[in-house]
């Protein structure tokens, strides 16, 4: 048994050498020594080149509003790594600056990762998402019970009262899912997590855990010396932490240091591109699968919620949305948006929990955060009106702020996000400055 579960997973890295080399081609080719690569050096058209600058200025004016020290950012178009960019500083006491290869703890981006390993276990007929949490995990039994909660209801984070018919985000229950996964596969979530995607599909920088070198002899299925090497560089590279205590920005400590389906993985955003192309390619799971991962689960009585199998769902303006955000208070903060059927992604990484706190993310409305909302401008509803649209200035206080809106509005589209969205992070900061001793 054993034997045959190595084999299949020696299999699986032998038929993705080829996507790999190609993913890590691609994703390496945008940064040169260190440098990002801009959409123009890399042959984008003016217009793409144009949407991408204003981009990083909308992101680097958000960035200094909410007071974040640093950001690593990228955009994916057409399975290619359009553009790469560290914005502020990794480390403010030691004038580090945040570049392309740093790495943060991405919160809860990890279950997107733990969705795939679950899928995986789907497709290989080892795992019925609708079987009972209880026989996967003691732990979980015992905290909520024997009753009819289903791997599925966690899954969707929709296992509280009733079972199936309620969304209420729970991050903890869903950490239960690690159970799931080492109960159906054999091997333990981390182990799961570094084989069948981390050096699948090349993800060489990230770190399972930030904790993983610390018995290593506990993870000595893959913690072999090239691993052990590549961790403590990646590490090396991880950004320090951030707090916003009133209106000024202090380090702050580390998240717990382990990992779970819920969160703990050590990336950067490169190596996330590199995940987001294999999921477009179809190399970790068939396409009909990821489509079941994005699927809104439903009501009752029909109701699509927001949440699918480990991603958010949402449609906006007729496109569809499927994302997902991270969020340690105090520390650290993500974001993961894409729209499969224009093949576009953005990616954010911050070491302050700004880029999420704002914006309650977890309700499931991507376009309350201003970081969405003004990727969604410049890269899809420009493109369907077929024209530019003037960017705001989110520096200025509330009242200034939807004063230039009104004035820039034209053509039909009015800023009602925009707006929205300035008004959350105002009160966010207004809270904190509130909340200082």
């Amino acid at each position: 048994m054993a034997a045959g579960r190595g084999g299949a997973l020696k299999a699986l890295r032998v038929t993705r050498r080829d996507v790999t080399a190609a993913l890590a081609l691609s994703c390496l080719s945008v940064v040169v020594r260190g440098r990002a690569v801009s959409a123009q050096e890399r042959g984008a058209s003016p217009a793409v080149g144009d949407r991408v600058n204003r981009l990083e200025r909308q992101l680097e004016d958000l960035r200094r509003t909410l007071k974040i020290p640093g950001i690593s950012a990228a955009v994916v178009k057409d399975q290619k790594l359009l553009w790469v960019k560290g914005l502020g500083s990794a480390d403010v006491e030691n004038t580090t600056p945040a570049t392309p290869e740093t790495n943060y703890r991405i919160a809860s981006l990890t279950k997107p990762f733990a969705s795939t390993l679950l899928m995986q276990l789907v497709e290989r007929g080892k795992l019925d998402l609708d079987e009972p949490m209880a026989k996967y995990s003691p732990e979980f039994r015992q905290r909520f019970g024997r009753g009819p909660i289903t791997v599925r209801h966690v899954l969707t984070h929709t296992s509280h009262d009733p079972s199936g018919d309620t969304y209420w985000y729970d991050g903890y229950r869903f950490s239960f899912l690690s159970d799931v996964v080492a109960r159906a596969s054999g091997h333990p979530f981390r182990e799961l997590l570094v084989k069948n995607i981390l050096d699948a599909i090349g993800m060489a920088d990230s770190v399972p855990g930030q904790d993983v070198l610390d018995d290593r002899a506990k993870w000595s299925a893959f913690l072999d010396a090239d691993h052990a090497r590549r961790y403590e560089a990646g590490l090396g590279r991880l950004a320090k932490p951030y707090r916003l205590d009133g209106a000024v920005t202090v380090r702050s400590i580390y998240p717990p240091r382990g990992i779970s389906a819920a969160a703990g993985l050590v990336s950067n955003v490169i190596d996330l591109a590199k995940y987001d192309l294999a999921i477009d390619a179809h190399t970790l799971v068939r396409a009909e699968t990821q489509e079941r991962a994005w699927t809104p689960a439903t009501t009752f009585d029909g109701r699509k919620l927001p949440y699918g199998l480990g991603w958010f769902v949402q449609f906006h303006e007729g496109a569809r949305l499927v994302w997902h955000y991270g969020y340690w208070p105090e520390s650290f903060s993500s974001l993961y948006l894409k729209l499969p059927e224009r093949k576009l992604t953005l990616l954010l990484l911050a070491n302050s929990d700004g880029l999420s706190a704002p914006f309650s993310l977890g309700a499931g409305d991507v376009t309350r955060s201003a970081f969405a909302g003004s990727f969604l401008r410049i890269f899809v509803r420009e493109e369907s009106l077929g024209r530019a649209l003037p960017d705001p200035r989110w520096s200025q206080p509330n009242d200034r702020f939807n004063a230039e809106v009104e004035q820039i509005a034209t053509g039909g589209y009015r800023y009602d996000t925009e707006k929205a969205s300035h008004e959350l992070l105002t009160r966010w900061l207004g809270d904190r400055r509130r909340a200082a001793p």
